[in-house]
């Protein structure tokens, strides 16, 4: 009877102790997801799941914290952006609105930051058509600040404003250039700062604020530049291990952009049973994964340096597998040896000479954005390329000049009598122009064409290929000199015809030297037949 007394007993306290984990599993069930949240790494953090809750409901509530790369984003920018934007408002204005699309084209650098930290580098890297849409909010948002300079281009009060931040904002396009971004971010930081200079040269008597601003928004490029050579040092750092870019902004509009392209958390060990003989305590932790891969790569490595080892522990026996040269064979014992045996052919064909790095392809190279601006009395028409419109200039005092730079397939025409024009690197472009005081220069330009309608004095031609001109009756005594250039020909009017017919003629590109008492003298060859 005493032993059946004490099974009883034992019976009794598993029943109480089976009735005390029920009821806190019931409460922990009960309880609101907030606060079994930051206890999910503990072991009463369990509790929901084993309860039959939904496992996603406090895993829904943890905040994934940024990446390293975001979070020095934040460091070096945000205090910098938020000066400027504050003084931006405090001009308002057209500086306030540009000022908002400047955030934006940040948020969206940002944005794309993230990404790069969550996904692998697309396949064809910046040139790729995925990094293109990658990068549409970026270019939206660039184009939105430098429409507000074009679109305002009679605000002559403000206009350096807005000319400084057109010409500094491109500076977010390094996340497109490889391999030395930071360069490209002070190249754009200089030409925003020659604006920023004119405003402080304007504002600094009668506006302190306009001179808080310009020093304020060259503080962002350097915070930018800073932060770009210290992170991103060779380009946009993306995550060899990360999930596919395409796919990114698909996941984080449903929601999930900040665990996208990153791999599933593991599912939550499943409950323990409450076994007899146990307290209420927290159950044991699963068991570690296997490490069957890695014991695999280190056993791996572990042999291929066991083996480098053993070479190099050969001793002496090291050099049995080595030829015994006589001392017939020895050049530095036998002279004529040296000139008729300059060594074995093999050792040079064996190893190749691997091809130099050639530069980086043009279509590879970030675009810069067109622009076409008067800058005081001098004209600039750079970077468009194939516009579907032609460019017309109306120049209307006689000091003014026309710099064309960069551009591609465009058809330019400057209307009025001007100082002076002047094209360099530009590719299958035309201009037609009125009248010149000084001189037409055109410098590594293939394939272009220049038509005058009024009168030009001076046309100077360097490094061209391919050109054509057509001049008027009023610039036929107009001289003509070239350098470097083949294929070149000149279409005037023809005597006595109408008007628009032209007799072609051609610049000659053979020349015949000869040194005659002393002198050097030279003339074109004429070839007939």
């Amino acid at each position: 009877m005493a032993m059946s007394g004490q099974a009883i007993n034992s019976i009794a306290t598993i029943i109480k102790r089976l009735e005390a984990a029920t009821s806190r599993l019931e409460d922990l069930a009960a309880s609101p997801a907030g606060p079994a949240a930051p206890t999910r790494g503990t072991g009463a953090g369990v509790g929901p799941v084993a309860a039959g809750g939904d496992a996603a409901g406090p895993s829904s509530t943890i905040a994934v914290a940024d990446p390293p790369a975001v979070t020095a984003f934040d460091d070096y920018l945000e205090q910098p952006l938020k000066d400027y934007a504050g003084l931006s408002e405090q001009i308002g204005g057209l500086v306030a609105q540009q000022a908002k699309h400047v955030s934006s084209a940040f948020s969206a650098q940002r944005s794309l930051i993230k990404l790069a930290a969550s996904c692998a580098k697309p396949s064809g890297g910046v040139s790729s058509p995925v990094f293109a849409n990658l990068l549409q909010p970026l270019q939206q948002a660039l184009m939105a600040v430098t429409d507000v300079r074009e679109k305002n281009r009679s605000e002559r009060t403000l206009f350096n404003h807005l000319s400084a931040v057109s010409e500094g904002i491109p500076a977010v396009g390094w996340v497109a250039v490889e391999p030395k971004p930071g360069p490209f971010v002070s190249e754009m930081k200089d030409s925003a700062q020659f604006y920023t200079n004119r405003v402080i040269k304007e504002f600094k008597e009668k506006g302190k604020e306009h001179v808080e601003w310009c020093r304020a928004f060259i503080k962002v490029f350097e915070a930018l530049k800073e932060y770009v050579m210290k992170t991103h040092t060779t380009g946009l750092s993306w995550n060899p291990n990360g999930g596919d870019a395409a796919s990114y902004k698909e996941e984080a509009g449903a929601g999930g952009g900040a665990a996208s392209g990153g791999a599933p958390p593991p599912p939550p060990p499943p409950p323990a049973p409450v076994a007899p003989g146990l307290d209420g305590g927290a159950p044991p932790p699963p068991p570690p994964p296997p490490a069957a891969a890695a014991a695999t790569s280190a056993a791996a490595g572990a042999g291929g340096m066991d083996a480098v080892f053993s070479q190099l522990n050969q001793g002496e026996g090291i050099t049995r597998g080595l030829k015994k040269v006589d001392s017939s064979q020895m050049t530095h014992k036998n002279p004529e040896l040296r000139s008729s045996a300059p060594g074995p052919a093999s050792s040079s064909s064996s190893k190749p000479t691997p091809p130099k790095p050639g530069s980086k392809p043009s279509s590879l190279r970030p675009k810069k954005p067109a622009q076409t601006a008067l800058e005081g009395n001098k004209w600039t028409v750079e970077y468009h390329e194939n516009p579907a419109q032609p460019i017309v200039i109306e120049a209307t005092e006689l000091n003014q000049t026309v710099n064309i730079y960069g551009c591609k397939g465009a058809v330019i025409q400057i209307k009025g009598k001007i100082n002076a024009v002047a094209m360099v690197s530009c590719s299958k472009t035309s201009v037609v122009l009125d009248t010149l005081v000084s001189s037409l220069e055109i410098t590594s330009s293939p394939s272009f064409a220049v038509q005058v309608t009024g009168k030009v004095p001076t046309i100077l031609l360097d490094s061209c290929d391919s050109g054509q001109i057509y001049l008027s009756r009023e610039s036929m005594e107009a001289e003509i000199v070239a350098s470097k250039c083949s294929a070149l020909n000149v279409s005037v009017p023809k005597e006595g015809a109408e008007e628009g017919e032209y007799t072609e003629l051609a610049l000659p590109e053979q020349l015949r030297f000869g040194v005659k008492g002393g002198v050097l003298r030279s003339e074109v060859v004429a070839h007939s037949g």
